[in-house]
C-alpha cells in the first residue's frame, strides 16, 4: 500500500495514474479495436481495412479508414460475402459490442499498471 506525507501528494499521485493510464488504455483499446474489427470488416481488396493502419491515430483513440467508399460500407454495407462472410454495416460497433468486457479489462490493467 502506498503512503502520502499529505493529501495533497495522495491526489497528485492519482491524478497523475488517471492521466497517464488513461493516454495509455486509449492507445491500446484503440489498436485492440482496430485489429478486432477485421472480423466483421468487408475485405473486397483489403484496401479498406490496411488503410486504417496508415490513418488512424492510436495514440489519440482514433481510428480511420480511408478509402473512396469507405463511408458507404460502413453505413450501408456491401455484396454479401464479399471476401468476408461476417462482414457487416458499423462493424466497429459490433466489434466493440462483442468485445466490450476485453476491452474494460485491457483498459483496467494498462491503468494499475500506472499505479506502480
Amino acid at each position: 500500500m502506498k503512503k502520502f506525507k499529505n493529501a495533497e501528494d495522495a491526489f497528485k499521485w492519482a491524478k497523475d495514474v488517471i492521466e497517464k493510464g488513461c493516454i495509455t488504455a486509449e492507445e491500446v483499446v484503440a489498436e485492440e479495436i482496430y485489429k478486432d474489427s477485421n472480423e466483421f470488416t468487408y475485405r473486397e481488396s483489403g484496401e479498406m481495412y490496411k488503410s486504417g493502419e496508415m490513418h488512424s491515430k492510436f495514440k489519440e483513440g482514433i481510428i480511420t479508414e480511408r478509402t473512396p467508399y469507405v463511408r458507404r460500407r460502413y453505413y450501408e454495407g456491401g455484396k454479401a460475402g464479399a471476401g468476408n462472410r461476417k462482414a457487416q454495416p458499423r462493424w466497429f460497433e459490433k466489434t466493440v459490442a462483442k468485445n466490450k468486457d476485453k476491452y474494460s479489462k485491457q483498459a483496467q490493467k494498462v491503468i494499475d499498471m500506472q499505479k506502480g
